[in-house]
């Protein structure tokens, strides 16, 4: 077995929106595909605007055949919350500043994992399709990103000489809604591949995730078999419990008492230094994925568009919930969906107007 990495593509420019496609070129076993992004702040700065959360959705499709396909947002925290793994990235809402944030598509276990990879010479035509607007969260501009300053690059982690892949993991969006202040939300579940993650995003800036869904529960053919039925600060237990804490960095320029999204769910501790010599810089009130900023002179005035630094440690990035299924490195544990006619995934509406998408991961063999 040899390992290789290839730079298919560095700094390509990806206009304002629409969606960007890359032939998947290549004969040997993918074990990863890192996509980074880098974007411009505007003059007056950019700030709780991350790279990621402007990627609509990250494919991998075959023809009409999609075998990967997760929003970047999603796709981050997938990533950043099951592995603890930190993906190279520079948040920045300071003015004129450039960031950047690498999104990995893992089809492994773990990184050369010699059992599970990407195939491409199993399938006909493989493409690597992004979507993306840059003004998704806030118009390009002065307080946005600066028109067509988007920019990917690609890079393949390959597996040379070793024996065809038994299968590979993918992911789905399966289904995208707003929330709604009560009532039931049931999904029809996909029953094609065994799963290894089930995951719920729910953001509303300022709600914790559990006031807008207050329940979830997966059942089986008509309830003949319930995985679980948890409230939501249960599942959030089941969470800490199995899976790493991370953390997040942010440079930014605030003014004294701004509210700042962390980007984590949970917040479990945070800190801030300013970067101006003689400011002192706190944070007050962590909760729901967010603090107040405090940001004065040594003498007590307030201190207003001075750049500060802040590193959050928690769960959640991006409020997404993951329930894990058995030990993730033995599929044999892992949900059989096959097994069933009907699975239902029912969430319980708590409080409306939260962004919500539930997706898998599942096991495709070849």
């Amino acid at each position: 077995m040899r390992f290789r990495e290839d730079l298919y593509v560095n700094g390509y420019d990806m206009g304002t929106s629409g969606t960007v496609s890359f032939n998947v070129d290549y004969s040997d076993v993918i074990s990863q595909i890192s996509i980074q992004f880098n974007a411009t702040n505007g003059a007056s700065g950019n700030k709780n605007n991350p790279i990621e959360s402007n990627i609509t959705s990250i494919e991998l499709v075959d023809g009409s055949d999609v075998l990967w396909s997760l929003p970047g947002d999603v796709a981050f925290a997938m990533y950043n919350q099951v592995t603890g793994k930190q993906p190279k990235q520079y948040y920045t809402g300071a003015i004129s500043d450039g960031g950047w944030v690498v999104v990995p598509i893992l089809f492994g276990r773990y990184l050369y994992d010699p059992v599970y990879g990407f195939n491409p010479i199993a399938f006909r035509n493989p493409q690597l399709k992004i979507t993306f607007d840059e003004a998704t969260i806030r118009a390009a501009g002065a307080t946005g990103f600066v028109s067509d300053s988007f920019t990917c690059s690609v890079l393949y982690s390959i597996m040379e000489d070793v024996p065809a892949p038994r299968g590979f993991l993918t992911a789905k969006d399966v289904y995208d809604y707003t929330t709604l202040a009560s009532g039931d939300t049931t999904i029809d579940m996909p029953t094609d591949y065994p799963y290894r993650l089930l995951m719920s995003r729910v953001y509303e800036a300022g709600q914790w995730f559990g006031t807008n869904v207050s329940n979830y529960k997966l059942t089986c053919d008509g309830g003949k078999f319930v995985p679980f039925d948890l409230p939501t600060d249960r599942w959030e237990i089941l969470h800490k419990d199995r899976l790493p804490m991370v953390h997040r960095g942010i440079y930014t320029v605030c003014d004294d008492g701004e509210t700042h999204q962390l980007w984590l769910g949970i917040v479990d501790e945070n800190s801030i230094h300013s970067h101006v010599a003689g400011d002192i810089a706190t944070t007050s009130s962590p909760a729901n994925g967010q603090v107040v900023i405090g940001h004065k002179t040594h003498a007590g005035a307030a201190v207003n568009a001075n750049p500060v630094h802040m590193i959050a440690t928690g769960w959640h990035p991006h409020n997404l919930l993951v329930y894990p299924f058995g030990r993730l490195d033995v599929p044999e544990e892992w949900f059989d969906a096959r097994a069933y006619n009907s699975v239902k995934f029912v969430l319980t509406n708590g409080n409306a107007g939260a962004e919500a998408n539930v997706c898998v991961q599942q096991v495709r063999m070849y």
